[in-house]
């Protein structure tokens, strides 16, 4: 239904470090972006949109429209890169039927009730029963900020929380 170069929450969306590394490193043709807030606001469309590398395909959808499209037609067989700006989009669009097998936590920024469990990867109590809810489903989640910074699988770095 999907080929997934990548599938990545990160607060940022698409900015330089998505651009210059992620893209390359998971081969993507592809960046789709789930972020309903975003999807309605004209101006960081286009602003996020000046950041992605010429003769890449790039849009932007409400969950409500990703959902949709995933279950009428996926997102092609083109090497699409995924981006969620928070965990709780890329929750819900897995739990609507998206086939994700992993799930790469980028950033997640400073937020009120959200600590820090690694550089500028938050989480609140609630993503953490999410992120915990997703790996006993099967799904591979990992933090990884950048394309040089190692990957801690979910249940590592959980611990660093108790």
């Amino acid at each position: 239904m999907a080929k997934w170069a990548l599938v990545r929450v990160d607060n940022r969306m698409i900015h330089g470090q998505v651009a210059a590394g992620w893209i390359g490193k998971s081969n993507a043709e592809n960046i789709v972006v789930i972020d309903t807030e975003t999807a309605h606001n004209e101006l960081m469309m286009d602003i996020l949109s000046m950041a992605v590398p010429f003769g890449i395909d790039f849009s932007i959808l409400t969950e409500e429209e990703g959902i949709a499209k995933y279950q009428e037609e996926g997102f092609g067989l083109r090497g699409t890169m995924l981006v969620f700006k928070d965990i709780l989009t890329a929750y819900n669009c897995i739990k609507a039927g998206f086939d994700i097998e992993s799930l790469q936590i980028g950033g997640t920024g400073a937020r009120p009730g959200a600590v820090s469990i690694e550089g500028t990867i938050t989480v609140t109590e609630e993503e953490v029963h999410l992120l915990d809810e997703l790996c006993t489903d099967g799904v591979h989640v990992y933090l990884q900020q950048t394309t040089q910074s190692r990957q801690t699988n979910w249940t590592d770095a959980r611990k660093k929380l108790k």
